[in-house]
C-alpha cells in the first residue's frame, strides 16, 4: 500500500506508551467519511507537558500506509497528521457510527478487528487492584501486548461487562474487558477521593452499569494485535431525545462523578 491521505473522526485514543525512536506516541480508533473503521498509529504525545492536540470527535488528516507486521485489514501506520480543527458533534459522529452497529457473532464471520456493538447489559464484574494512583499511563497497550503489560503494572481498576449483542439470536453472552483510557482516568479520579475498595466498587457500578443503563449505550470493539481476542476500546453514548448525553470526556472536564456522569 502507498501512501494515502484520509480524513478520519477520533472515536477512541488508546494510553500514550513510550517509543524508542519517537518519545511518547498514541493510538487512536477512528472512522472516515465512508464509515469504514480505522486503527491508526503512532501519533506522537507530548507526555511531560501531559498534552495532545487532538481529542474525541476532532477531524485529522493523516498521511498513511500499510504497517508491516499488522495484517488487521482496519490498522493504518501513521506517517503525518494534521488537525483539521472544528470537531464534530456527536450526532454528527453517531450517524456514522450507528448504522455500524451489529453484534460480536458477526464481526468474527466477516473477520473483522474492529466493530461497533449495541450491548444489552446484564452485569459488570468489577476488580478493584489498586487504590494508589499511579501517575504512569502504561496500565495496558490496545495495540499489543496487553497482557505482557498487565503482569508488569496492573490496571487499577478492571471492569467487564457481562452483556448480550441486542437482536442477535446466535448471541449466548459475552463477558468483556474495558480498555478505554478515560475510563482508566475516570477510576482514577474515584481512587483519589474514595480509599476504601468496596466504595470505589460501589461508585464504579453506579457510573458504569446502573447508569450506563438508561443511556444508549454502544461499545467500540477492538481485537487485540497478538490473541485476537475482543475488547471494548471505547463507549459511545449519542444524543438522545434532542439532548446531548455526557460522555466520560465531560467527565474530565467537570471533575467529579456526579457531574461527568449525571443525569
Amino acid at each position: 500500500m502507498k501512501r494515502e491521505k484520509e480524513e478520519i473522526i477520533v472515536l477512541v485514543k488508546a494510553t500514550p506508551e513510550k517509543s524508542k525512536r519517537q518519545g511518547h506516541v498514541v493510538g487512536v480508533t477512528g472512522i472516515n467519511k465512508d464509515g469504514e473503521l480505522r486503527r491508526l498509529y503512532p501519533l506522537k504525545y507530548r507526555y511531560g507537558e501531559g498534552l495532545v492536540d487532538f481529542g474525541r470527535n476532532d477531524r485529522l488528516e493523516v498521511t498513511v500506509t500499510k504497517p508491516e507486521h499488522d495484517l488487521r485489514w482496519e490498522s493504518r501506520k501513521v506517517l503525518d497528521y494534521v488537525n483539521l480543527e472544528h470537531p464534530l458533534r456527536d450526532r454528527e459522529i453517531g450517524e456514522l457510527v450507528l448504522p455500524l452497529a451489529t453484534s460480536v457473532e458477526r464481526l468474527n464471520i466477516e473477520g473483522a478487528s474492529l466493530g461497533v456493538v449495541k450491548p444489552e447489559l446484564l452485569d459488570v464484574e468489577i476488580r478493584v487492584n489498586s487504590t494508589e494512583v499511579h501517575d504512569r499511563q502504561q496500565y495496558f497497550n490496545l495495540m499489543g501486548d496487553f497482557l505482557e503489560k498487565r503482569e508488569k503494572v496492573k490496571i487499577p481498576v478492571e471492569l467487564r461487562y457481562v452483556f448480550r449483542c441486542e437482536g442477535e439470536e446466535a448471541c449466548r453472552g459475552h463477558k468483556i474487558i474495558v480498555l478505554d483510557w478515560e475510563f482508566n482516568e475516570t477510576a482514577r479520579k474515584i481512587i483519589r477521593s474514595e480509599r476504601d475498595t468496596g466504595m470505589v466498587e460501589k461508585k464504579i457500578r453506579e457510573e458504569f452499569f446502573e447508569r450506563m443503563q438508561e443511556r444508549d449505550l454502544y461499545f467500540i470493539m477492538g481485537t487485540h494485535f497478538r490473541y485476537g481476542t475482543w475488547m471494548i476500546i471505547g463507549l459511545f453514548c449519542p444524543e438522545k431525545d434532542g439532548r446531548n448525553q455526557s460522555s466520560l470526556q465531560d467527565f474530565e472536564k467537570q471533575g467529579t462523578v456526579a457531574a461527568g456522569l449525571g443525569t
